[in-house]
Parts: structure tokens; sequence; C-alpha cells
């Protein structure tokens, strides 16, 4: 099929289908040719972003999910998503910086909520990492798939303190980013 003769909407709700279905190459294709059309599209740079990382391609994920958030700051989803993808490469300051976009959002916004569980896990502080992860998912209603994500970095600290004594410290950096390389590499994550 010829995506050219596609409108950015027609080019948006077909990849989002696509992306639905796990059809990957389907959803690229229609994403890149949205990105030729209109550079400066905020949303399909960041859905590109989440089918880059969707696919392992995490740099090129990285610098979509950059673009659109400086394109459109008020991308919060973008913004949070660019934050998580940095904390599951082991890149736990660049996460703290992308998520400085969040500071608009009120204190028990879900996405806030996230951040602020994922903070505490950088720093293993996972009963409080517990606590604001359980209130965000509480709160969201409009990403289910979010609280799937986090439901998942909750089931990797009950794994992980239930095998490691909590005197004993984490060998090669915290406890926190290898969780969280361990749910990037997991091969079942999706960051929506």
């Amino acid at each position: 099929m010829d995506y050219a003769v596609l409108d950015q909407e027609e080019l948006f709700q077909l990849a989002l289908q696509a992306m639905e279905s796990q059809q990957h190459a389907e959803a690229v294709a229609l994403l890149k040719q949205g990105v030729r059309n209109d550079g400066e599209d905020a949303r399909l740079r960041y859905l590109l972003g989440a089918e880059y990382a969707q696919i392992g391609l995490f740099d090129r994920a990285a610098a979509e999910m950059e673009q659109a958030v400086a394109l459109q700051p008020g991308l919060v989803m973008a913004v949070f998503q660019l934050g998580l993808l940095h904390l599951t490469q082991g890149l736990p300051e660049r996460a703290e910086q992308a998520w400085q976009g969040l500071d608009a959002l009120a204190a028990d916004h879900p996405l806030q909520l996230f951040r602020q569980g994922l903070s505490h896990l950088i720093r293993d502080e996972f009963a409080d990492c517990r606590e604001r992860l359980m209130l965000g998912i509480a709160a969201n209603q409009a990403a289910p798939m979010l609280n799937e994500d986090m439901k998942r970095i909750l089931e990797q600290i009950d794994a992980q303190q239930s095998a490691v004594p909590e005197t004993e410290p984490a060998a090669g950096g915290s406890a926190g980013t290898l969780l969280l390389r361990g749910y990037a590499s997991s091969g079942d994550d999706k960051l929506h």
C-alpha cells in the first residue's frame, strides 16, 4: 500500500490498530510515513518511539520520544515514558531529568505517583516504591496497559526481595536499577 496517500489522522489511527495487533512492521511503516509527512507531529513521534521500544530499538525509541517531548512538552505520557525508557536502560539520572516535565501535574495524578514510586525504586526504598505505585495504579483509569507495566515492576520487586536478604547489597549497582533492567529485557514489556 502507498502510505503517502493517507493523511495524518488516517496514519495515526491505522498505526494504533497495527500496534494493538502487534503488527510491528506495519506500525513502524505507518508512523515513519507520518513523520515524513509532518516532522512536527509529536503524537506520531511518540508512538514511533513507543514502537521502537517495543521491538528493542532503544536508542531510536529515546530519540523519537525526546523529539516528541521537545515538540509538545505537555504530552505527559511521552514525558513519563521517556523517563521510564531511560530508567530501564540503567540511566536513572536521565530518567529523573526527563520526569521534570511532569512537575506541573497534580500530586495525585497517576503519572506523578508512578514517577514518585520509580524514584523510590532508584533509591532501593521498596516500601515507599510499592505504596506510590499502588496509589498510581488505583488512580490510573486512562492507561490500563501502564498499570500492567507497574504491576510487573511490583512483581519483580517481590521476586527479588524474596530471593535476596534485605541486608545484602545488590552486586553491580542498585537493586532498583537491576530490577528495571530485568523488566526492560523480559521480552514482554510494553512502553505505551
